[in-house]
């Protein structure tokens, strides 16, 4: 079997050595994750910097093992922190920051995936590094890397993309449910089962590269198919003659899943990514792009969470496109840097077949996360060479309900209906926009606003009820207009009346 011969491996070795080779990000305090919801809500400019200091960096490896694209990653990490920003207030469950965090990441993505003008060429981000590794470790870590490719290989996309949430970016399944757009118990055993596939495929990857010296029979098992990746009737029959064999046995109690996920590499985020995101923020001048991006990622439902972008683009939902190149440029000239990175970040061991216009380096990386950019039976998005392409899934309901409390009944989300107002007389002055929800249950924010005037307001409306938006503006004469936009997708027009 070529790569899995009789000479000693490398990969015992792993097991023993440091524990987390993987990341550098942050650990993660739950009990924090409402705090943060909270302050983001309340307006806090410091809420988003945190946000980012304990997410930037995971949520980007997630967005661009989907995308595979440096730039288009980080366009889209923006655009879902900008989102998150403008539509936090309507999140009914602010523990549950997390996973919505990754849940509007991803619709970023699939949008990313979706939109007509995708560049056929990619260009992946570089690898972070650890520097604390010396040469026998680093080799350590690249025969891991073979053993983990190989056993990702015969999982279907969406459960790859299920372990990678699960077992590198530490969500729970509860919380996998919101990011996928399932329900709890669905998402409870795919998680299980993918986990109990991968351990299977795990434990019999390293029991044949490693454990033939020690059992004829385990050679005699591994010489009939001869093949690597092992193939899945190879897998089953090596984990029968495990089951069977004592020494073999003991050596598969030796592998560990988790642990092994972590040497997979990590995607580089850009260093200027974190300005652009606080330049849209925070700078007045940008505030038509702030509600252009928090219009794209409409609709929500009735518990704040995004409608998943398969569900909204079979609905008619899905025609937005991201933010046009020119934003993204202009954005990065506010920050006043430049991004230049370079290097690879690999899905599987013959990624260089992928269609990708890095250069890639044969003995490479590679991530378990999917790439929703294909499509097939597997229901996953997914972009692997092997064994076969997956398309994104279509998610029955999305529910973030706790298990084992029933999951609530969402009913369809509504639209708001808004008038003008007018502001009279110069000097200081204000009015009042009537806010109704139309066709159900709405929850509301003012997500920008333009003309020299400023507005607040936001909140959660029955079907038929009325709320109200604050307006305020100093009337120089001759007057003009401005306008206010809202979330979900309205826009109202102010007019100022300096003669009134």
């Amino acid at each position: 079997m070529a790569g899995a011969g009789r000479e000693p491996h490398r990969t015992a070795g792993i097991l023993s050595s440091r524990e987390d080779l993987v990341s550098g990000w942050p650990s993660l305090d739950r009990a924090d994750d409402e705090r943060l919801a909270r302050s983001l809500a309340a307006g806090d400019p410091g809420a988003l910097i945190q946000v980012m200091d304990r997410y930037a960096a995971r949520l980007y490896d997630y967005c661009h093992a989907l995308l595979r694209d440096q730039e288009t990653a980080a366009g889209a990490l923006h655009d879902a922190l900008i989102a998150a920003y403008a539509h936090v207030s309507a999140l009914r469950e602010p523990e549950r920051f997390r996973g919505w965090l990754y849940a509007l990441a991803r619709n970023e993505c699939l949008r990313r995936l979706r939109a007509p003008d995708r560049p056929a060429e990619r260009h992946e981000a570089p690898e972070v590094e650890d520097g604390f590794l010396d040469e026998e470790e680093r080799d350590r870590r690249l025969e891991a890397r073979h053993l983990v490719h190989g056993a990702l290989s015969g999982l279907r996309g969406r459960e790859r993309e299920a372990l990678d949430l699960l077992l590198r970016h530490g969500l729970e399944p509860l919380e996998i449910a919101g990011v996928l757009g399932m329900d709890a118990p669905e998402a409870a055993h795919l998680t299980a089962e993918a986990n109990a596939r991968l351990d299977d495929a795990l434990a019999a990857a390293f029991v044949a590269r490693t454990g033939r010296n020690d059992c004829p029979e385990l050679d005699e098992v591994v010489e009939e198919d001869g093949a690597w990746p092992l193939t899945p009737q190879a897998t089953r029959r090596i984990l029968q003659h495990i089951g069977a064999c004592p020494v073999c046995h003991a050596r598969r109690e030796r592998i560990s899943s988790a642990r092994l996920l972590q040497v997979l590499p990590v995607a580089m985020i850009p260093t200027d990514l974190r300005g652009l995101v606080l330049a849209t923020a925070t700078d007045p001048a940008l505030s038509a792009d702030r509600a252009g991006i928090a219009y794209r990622a409409e609709p929500f439902d009735t518990w704040g969470w995004p409608v998943p972008f398969e569900s909204a683009a079979a609905q008619g939902g899905g025609r937005r496109q991201p933010a046009p190149r020119g934003l993204w440029a202009a954005l990065a000239a506010a920050a006043a840097v430049v991004l230049i990175v370079t290097g690879a970040f690999f899905l599987m061991p013959d990624s260089s077949k992928s269609r990708t216009g890095a250069q890639s380096d044969p003995s490479g990386t590679s991530s378990s996360a999917p790439d929703p950019s294909e499509s097939s039976e597997s229901e996953s998005p997914s972009e692997s060479p092997t064994p076969s392409e997956s398309a994104t899934p279509t998610p029955t309901r999305h529910t973030p309900s706790r298990s084992p409390k029933p999951s609530p009944t969402r009913t369809r989300a509504g639209r708001i209906s808004v008038t003008s107002c007018t502001i009279t007389g110069s000097g200081p002055g204000g009015c009042d926009i009537q806010v109704t929800a139309v066709g159900g249950p709405v929850t509301w924010q003012v997500t920008g606003f333009s003309g020299g005037i400023t507005a607040t307001g936001g909140g959660s409306l029955a079907s038929g009820r009325t709320g109200i938006a604050h307006v305020t503006g100093e009337c120089t004469p001759p007057g003009g207009s401005g306008t206010v936009t809202f979330s979900p997708r309205a826009v109202a027009t102010v007019t100022l009346d300096c003669k009134a």
